[in-house]
Formats: C-alpha cells, sequence, structure tokens
C-alpha cells in the first residue's frame, strides 16, 4: 500500500445502498444511518452495528466473524507468512519499508468453503458486488509491530500507481476484521477525525475514501498502531 501522497478532494461514499425517500431523492448520510437497522442479516449471520461516522463514512461492525472462523483463518496463514510491502509511489515497485513491521500472506478469492462463505457475508453487508473484493489478505503483528499512517487508495498523481491502476482499478473502500483480541495496543487510528478502534476478535471496521465520481477522501488516513502486548491478527479487503 503507498505511504501518505498529499491530500485531496474530500468525498465521501455510504457503505450501504442508499435507499430512496418518498420523493425519490437519495437521502443525505444521516438519514441512510436513521434508515439503517442497528442489526443486519447477512446471507448466513446477523451483523450488529455498534458506531458510524459519516464524513468520512468509518463504520464498526460487529459479530461479522464467529470464534471459530477467526481461529481457522490464523491457522491456515501461519505457515505462509512473508513480509509486508508497501508500493512505491515513484515507481510502482512492491517495497518492505521500516513504515509498515507485519508479516502477511493471502487467500485465493474462493479459495475454500470459508473463504467462499466469508467473501459472500461482506459482499451482502457493504452490498458491492463479490468479484469487485480484491482477495482477503491475513496479517500478523509482533510486539512493537505497526503500519504508521497511510492511504489505502492510489492517489492517481503518483506516477508509481498507474500500472496498479491499470491492473485492478481504484479502490473505494476497505474492511478491516479482528481476528484476536489484543492484550494492548494494536489499534486502528484515524488520525484526520480522531477515531480510535481497538481490536477485538470478530469486530470489523468499514471505511470508505472513493465516490462514484471518483474523488477521493484524504481523511481516510488512518494506521496500525504499535503492539504493546501480545500479537495481533487481522483479515483485510
Amino acid at each position: 500500500k503507498p505511504l501518505p501522497p498529499p491530500p485531496v478532494q474530500p468525498a465521501v461514499t455510504p457503505v450501504a445502498a442508499a435507499v430512496p425517500t418518498e420523493a425519490g431523492t437519495t437521502p443525505s448520510l444521516s438519514q441512510q444511518l436513521v434508515q439503517m437497522p442497528n442489526t443486519i442479516a447477512t446471507v448466513d449471520r446477523e451483523i450488529h452495528m455498534l458506531f458510524a461516522l459519516t464524513a468520512p463514512r468509518i463504520v464498526l461492525f460487529g459479530n461479522l466473524l464467529s470464534a471459530e472462523e477467526c481461529e481457522q483463518m490464523i491457522e491456515m496463514s501461519r505457515g505462509k507468512l512473508g513480509r509486508s510491502s508497501v508500493v512505491n509511489n515513484e515507481t510502482g515497485a512492491y517495497d518492505i519499508h521500516p513504515h509498515r513491521t507485519s508479516y502477511g500472506t493471502y487467500f485465493d478469492r474462493g479459495e475454500n468453503e470459508l473463504i467462499r462463505r466469508i467473501e459472500q457475508r461482506i459482499a451482502d453487508l457493504v452490498q458491492y458486488p463479490l468479484e469487485n473484493g480484491e482477495p482477503i489478505q491475513i496479517l500478523h503483528y509482533e510486539p512493537g509491530g505497526e503500519y504508521k499512517p497511510h492511504y489505502d487508495y492510489f492517489d492517481p498523481r503518483q506516477p508509481g500507481n498507474e500500472q496498479v491502476l491499470t491492473q485492478g482499478g481504484q479502490r473505494i473502500a476497505t474492511l478491516v476484521m479482528y481476528l484476536n483480541d489484543v492484550e494492548a495496543g494494536g489499534s486502528t487510528v484515524f488520525p484526520e477525525v480522531g477515531v480510535d478502534v481497538l481490536p477485538r476478535r470478530g469486530n470489523a471496521v468499514y471505511f470508505a475514501y472513493c465516490s462514484e465520481t471518483g474523488a477521493l477522501d484524504a481523511r481516510s488516513l488512518h494506521g496500525g498502531s504499535p503492539v504493546g502486548a501480545g500479537e495481533k491478527w487481522i483479515a483485510t479487503k
């Protein structure tokens, strides 16, 4: 993932498709939150809405993953972890960088029954097509491990992002799923808006940073704070 580029035009994207009002117009984000149920039924699991921020759009979900699903993803990942890399904004190369000290791997889309089930659940939850999602990535942070604040989108003004954008298009949102309870530290921080999400197994934080018109939201700057004690496992999509 790229290191922070210069700020660009703010925008927000809803977590789910907007519900038309009686007059046929699209409601504001605050109206959408009023209309959205506190519990969302997906294909196989009820997900809880724990908090929601409208600008930028950040939503914390509870009960997205079961304890067994979290453990299964961790165990299936242990033997194939490698040092995480970042996209070089200037060259497009994938570099090892001291700003990101995790180890990671990924599952191919639809790789097994567990991954297919979770991918379908996520597609139901955020109302984006299954085929538009990147593969689920697993990340492991040891004590002291962190990812300094960065953006998940690819700034088109940076020459190194041209090839990435050609391959898969622009990212529009991220879902970070917490696979274990961290003893200390390891939160997901959003320094531009003062939000700090503590990792709790089975929960997930969603944040959007690209509108339907392609406007990018610099307020989505985020990072993973250092793990103070224990270890941290997350899955991202």
